[in-house]
């Protein structure tokens, strides 16, 4: 299709559109109210008196399905709105579609006037009012001042006399179209070449239900851009922080806000888009295919004469096939030569398996179709019933306020002071790292601070720039905003584990709980002249509690920043105690069970028919322990003595055989044999202990299968 661009420099002229339009002022209410969410929302009221039926609202093409969602209209004198009715949307293709081809191919004043060939024109110019049916533009010569031939476009006419009248183009003042189709179709061809979408508002007409005087109030939201806080502070030592924050109001709606009740609001309802404003149609099946595809053909004429008995038919014509004769052609069908009764049957079960495979494929879009149409409902209910609306923060002016169109404002919202000071920040893993200056800032429970820049100012100098996050009431956060020298942090790191205590005693086995401390020691040295405060960034251990937390820790979900008070050119200690219960069941009396049972006999003072036995299997385990010490001990000794026979056994097999080495190998043999005297001896010990230990485990067991504590 040829652009319709070019018909902008036709139609901007009063002759191409007949009678000028005028354009008559309307009455609008003016907004009063606009509430502004951080999902991209803004809330829009408009209050005034309308005198008659007819209220107009103009809203631009990107808002009109958020209004047409959510537009109400209250009458507080007392009546309602009985409809509202706006353009249907149609996109500039589906419009040029509809448009004569005359009007879409046009190009220009001649290109105009040429494919107007046919329709009735009234013409004024150079000679006068002419009227009649365009013939078309042709180029003629025309001798200008010095005689010269110069070709230029006329236009030639045919008079309701029948006589053919020529006018040239370039004298023409003011052309009307008589063909009120051809007229209206320019009009859309303008809109549609200016892309009015884009920019030009739609018209909604709200029609109340009586005349008279209506004291109304319309609402409705729309897309809007989000509003951005950004803060400044002031930090003086001993002073605390004076902090002031602005949001950042864009107006982009297409209309100014002139003293309007101006809201921001912290938080995000749930909102979507939804086009109401496009035609929507559902497809219908298409069953054209149950429709006969084929007319029976006429028969053949009778001749009226008779001929001799024709021969029998052969297998071949029987079945309905043609003979050599047939010549590759179809047989036409006649008295003599028709299709047997079983072909007609398969092309009539032919045909039908067609038409029933035609239409299964078209239930098979249909359902499919209807398939995506289900999923896009369930997905837009699992968008509007996600969850509940919880409380929002709400910053109102305390004054009207005015932006005007296309332009943004600043919004005083936080102006106050706040519990804060300048600190050195460690928020790294590791000990070589050097800290951030940074502000310690302490929110109030005046309410909330959201996300955004923050321009820091230091005893009265400009230090550096920032971002926070969104910080509740009561809350503190960190704000880094240079780096610094002159620290050194160090961390130690212990684990043990305390208060074991006895929960159950059962079977022989016992239940015990206890504490498993973890203790950071963290130390900051510093070489500056003046004292420092640090924090110390630290990661909590998972499942642990802080034991007697330092008075100024801040805690952050899962991390703490540890508070360090650091003197000049010294340096600053502080412990960090984190403690989880722990338990375990142990077999017997192992050491971990003594402990507790000990720990228990101390400290929980029970009856003597429990405590008893216990200290009795106490007892007894201490004699076990001490008979496996004296074993230990004895298979040291045996050990050494095995090495001082192995050692004299071989001194004797490096002995000469004669009288020379008599009395030393006397001497050794008598060494080996006193050793293996006393290996054999202590071999006798070890066994007697072994049987005594084996008498005390089987005593300890039955004591501890008799105590019963839970």
């Amino acid at each position: 299709m040829k652009s319709l661009a070019p018909l902008v420099a036709v139609l901007v002229a009063p002759a191409c559109l007949g009678a000028t339009a005028t354009l008559q002022p309307t009455a609008e209410l003016p907004v009063t109210k606009v509430v502004l969410y951080q999902n991209g929302v803004g809330y829009f009221e408009r209050r005034g008196t309308v005198v008659g039926k007819d209220l107009e609202l103009r809203v631009r093409p990107d808002q009109i399905n958020d209004v047409l969602k959510s537009l109400t209209v209250l009458d507080l004198s007392g009546s309602v709105a009985s409809s509202v009715s706006l353009p249907v949307e149609r996109s500039g293709d589906e419009v040029a579609m509809h448009l004569p081809p005359e009007v879409r191919s046009a190009q220009g004043m001649m290109a105009l006037l040429s494919v107007l060939r046919g329709a009735q024109v009234e013409v004024h110019g150079q000679h006068g009012r002419q009227i009649g049916r365009v013939v078309g533009v042709e180029r003629s010569g025309t001798p200008d001042g010095d005689g010269k031939l110069v070709e230029t476009p006329v236009l030639t006419l045919l008079a309701a006399d029948d006589s053919v009248v020529k006018t040239p183009v370039a004298g023409i003042d003011k052309v009307v179209i008589g063909d009120k189709t051809l007229a209206v179709g320019l009009q859309q061809s303008m809109d549609i070449a200016r892309r009015d979408g884009a920019w030009k508002p739609a018209s909604v007409q709200v029609r109340l239900a009586d005349d008279g005087s209506h004291d109304l109030l319309v609402s409705y939201i729309h897309e809007v851009p989000v509003w951005r806080p950004a803060y400044r502070a002031w930090v003086e030592a001993g002073k605390g922080v004076t902090l002031q924050g602005w949001a950042i109001v864009d107006n982009v709606s297409g209309e100014a806000w002139k003293d309007v009740d101006l809201t921001l609001v912290v938080g995000s309802p749930l909102s979507f888009r939804y086009n109401l404003h496009t035609p929507h149609r559902v497809p219908r099946p298409d069953l054209s295919s149950r429709l006969p595809q084929m007319a029976e053909a006429p028969p053949e004429p009778d001749v009226g004469y008779e001929e001799a008995p024709a021969p029998p038919p052969s297998v071949e014509a029987e079945k309905g096939y043609g003979g050599p004769a047939a010549g590759g052609g179809a047989p036409r069908p006649s008295a003599r030569m028709r299709p047997s009764p079983k072909a007609d049957k398969k092309a009539k079960m032919a045909e039908s398996a067609a038409d029933e495979g035609g239409e299964y494929v078209e239930r098979q879009r249909v359902q499919q179709e209807s398939n995506r149409r289900d999923a896009a409902i369930r997905q837009a209910q699992a968008l509007v019933t996600g969850r509940e609306v919880g409380a929002l923060y709400t910053y109102r002016a305390q004054k009207p306020v005015t932006v005007p169109d296309r332009s943004a404002a600043l919004i005083n919202i936080v102006s106050r002071k706040a519990d804060g000071q300048e600190v050195f920040l460690f928020r790294e893993p590791g000990s070589g790292q050097q800290p951030y200056r940074a502000v310690l800032l302490r929110n109030g429970k005046e309410s909330s601070l959201e996300g955004g820049p923050i321009t820091l100012y230091v005893d009265g100098t400009f230090a550096g720039e920032g971002y926070i996050g969104r910080v509740g009431k009561d809350e503190t956060t960190f704000i880094p905003y240079a780096r610094e020298s002159g620290f050194a942090l160090n961390q130690r790191y212990d684990e043990t584990v305390s208060d074991r205590r006895v929960a159950k005693i059962h079977g022989g086995r016992v239940w015990l709980q206890a504490k498993r401390v973890y203790t950071r020691t963290v130390a900051v040295e510093s070489n500056r002249d003046q004292p420092s405060q640090c924090y110390v960034k630290l990661q909590r251990t998972g499942g642990t509690e802080l034991v007697d937390p330092p008075k100024d820790l801040v805690k952050a979900g899962g991390e703490v920043f540890v508070p360090v008070a650091v003197p000049a050119k010294g340096k600053g200690e502080v412990k960090i105690v984190e403690s989880t219960p722990i338990s375990s069941v142990e077999a017997g009396l192992t050491p971990a069970a003594i402990d507790g049972l000990k720990y228990w006999l101390t400290n929980a003072k029970p009856d003597e028919a429990l405590a008893g036995p216990i200290r009795e299997a106490l007892a007894v385990q201490d004699e076990i322990s001490k008979h496996d010490q004296r074993i230990y001990e004895l298979q040291q000794q045996r050990s050494t003595l095995d090495q001082e026979q192995q050692r004299i056994q071989s001194n004797l097999d490096a002995l000469p055989q004669g009288a020379v080495a008599a009395d030393l190998r006397k001497k050794l043999v008598g060494q080996l044999d006193d050793a293996s005297r006393k290996a054999a001896d202590v071999a006798k010990h070890i066994v007697e202990a072994q049987v005594k230990i084996a008498a005390l485990r089987e005593k300890l067991r039955v004591l501890l299968a008799g105590v019963e504590l839970n």
